[in-house]
C-alpha cells in the first residue's frame, strides 16, 4: 500500500510543462474498452490501499489503484459488499478503472450503477492541481455533481486518485431459478418480473434459458421463488453452478470475440423489441442490456457500442448530437485544457 498522489501530480505537472499527452493505466485490465490511445503512460497500479473504512457508516474510501478483489475481501470480513458488483477482470481490475469505465454487474437495474454508490473522489486535473469532490455521506449534495461526472469519462477529465463508496450488507440468502423459454417470451417476461416487488438481483437470457437470481432474507427469497415457479415451470439451479454462471455474466466471459468478430453491446429500455439488437445472444439486466457477436454492425441503431474487437481506431461509442458534443468539449477544456489525459479514448474528437 502506498500513497503516490504527490508523485502522480509531479508527473502531470511535467507532462503539462512539456505538453506531452498521457495515457492513464492501472492494471490495464480494461484496455479493450474505448478507442486505442498512444501516449506516455502514467501508472496508478502502485497507488493502492484502503484509506478508511467504517462498517457502521457503510462507507469505504480507497486509492484508485486498489483492486476490486481487495475491496471485496475487506468488505466480506464485515458481511458487506459493493452494491454495483463490478467485474474483477481476473482479480486485476481496480476501483479507479471501474469508476472511469462505469462498470456495473448483473444487479445494476436494482441496486444502481457505479455513480449511485459513489460519494466522493480525489482528482488531479490538467492544471496538475489536486481536487476533492463530494463527501463521505449521501446527503452531501452541495455544488455541481462533479463526482458522478467522472463515471464513464474514460479518464478524459483527469486522473482519479481516490474514491469514497457507499456499501451495503451482504445478502443472507441467494438462489437462482432457470426457465426454458425462447427469447421472444423472455423479452416479455423479464421486464414484467423486474417490476414486481421481488428480491431480484439478476435476470438474463442465455442459450434458450432464462436465469433469475433472488437474494435477500431467507423467507423473502423462498417466498419469491415459490411464487415465480407457480407462474412459469422452472427449476432451482445448483448453488455452485449458479455462482459460476453469475460470475461469468459479471466478468463478461460468456461471449468472447475471435478473429474478425466484434462484441456489440446495446443498452436501453428493458421492454424494447428484439429489433433493438437483432440476433442478440445474451440478454442481461432484465432486457436493458443486450450482447451479440458479429463481424458487421448488426443493426442501424445509434445506441450500439463496439464493445470489444474490431477497429479500435474507429469510433466505437454511439454518435452524439451537436449539443452534447459541444458540452463534452467544454467539460474537457474545463478539466484538461492542455489535452493531457486519454485524448481520443472515448471519441476521436475528445
Amino acid at each position: 500500500m502506498a500513497d503516490l498522489t504527490a508523485q502522480l501530480r509531479e508527473q502531470v505537472q511535467q507532462a503539462k510543462s512539456e505538453q506531452i499527452p498521457l495515457q492513464i493505466i492501472g492494471a490495464n485490465s480494461k484496455s479493450h474498452l474505448g478507442r486505442s490511445v498512444i501516449a506516455m503512460p502514467i501508472n496508478t497500479a502502485e497507488h493502492t490501499g484502503i484509506i478508511s473504512y467504517s462498517p457502521t457508516e457503510l462507507v469505504i474510501r480507497a486509492r484508485s489503484g486498489t483492486k476490486i478483489s481487495d475491496l471485496n475481501l475487506a468488505l466480506a470480513e464485515h458481511d458487506q459488499r459493493l452494491p454495483f458488483d463490478p467485474p474483477q477482470y481476473q482479480m486485476q481490475g481496480t476501483i479507479g478503472g471501474t469508476v472511469a469505465t462505469n462498470q456495473s454487474g448483473p444487479a445494476r437495474p436494482w441496486f444502481g450503477a457505479v455513480k449511485d454508490s459513489l460519494l466522493g473522489l480525489g482528482l488531479i486535473n490538467g492544471y496538475a492541481q489536486e481536487m476533492n469532490f463530494g463527501g463521505q455521506v449521501m446527503k452531501n449534495v452541495a455544488g455541481f455533481d462533479i463526482t458522478r461526472l467522472q463515471c464513464g469519462a474514460m479518464g478524459a477529465l483527469g486522473l482519479i486518485t481516490e474514491v469514497s463508496i457507499k456499501v451495503l450488507p451482504m445478502f443472507k440468502a441467494s438462489l437462482t431459478l432457470v426457465f426454458e423459454i425462447d427469447q421472444a417470451a423472455a423479452l416479455e417476461i423479464m421486464p414484467a418480473w423486474s417490476n414486481q416487488n421481488l428480491p431480484i438481483t439478476g435476470i438474463c437470457h442465455w442459450q434458450g434459458m432464462q436465469y433469475v437470481r433472488l437474494q435477500g432474507g431467507q423467507s423473502g427469497v423462498d417466498e419469491a421463488a415459490s411464487g415465480l415457479l407457480k407462474q412459469l415451470p422452472g427449476a432451482l439451479l445448483d448453488a455452485t453452478l449458479a455462482k459460476e454462471f453469475w460470475r461469468q455474466v459479471r466478468e463478461q466471459e460468456l461471449l468472447q470475440p475471435h478473429g474478425s468478430q466484434v462484441l456489440w453491446r446495446w443498452t436501453g429500455a428493458a421492454d424494447a423489441s428484439a429489433e433493438a439488437l437483432p440476433g442478440a445472444q445474451l440478454i442481461n439486466w432484465a432486457g436493458a442490456e443486450r450482447w451479440v457477436l458479429a463481424e458487421d454492425r448488426p443493426a442501424d441503431n445509434m445506441a450500439l457500442v463496439q464493445y470489444q474487437g474490431g477497429d479500435r481506431q474507429a469510433e466505437v461509442n454511439p454518435a452524439m448530437d451537436t449539443h452534447n458534443r459541444a458540452l463534452q468539449i467544454r467539460l474537457k477544456h474545463a478539466f484538461d485544457p492542455h489535452g493531457l489525459f486519454n485524448v481520443g479514448r472515448s471519441y476521436a474528437w475528445l
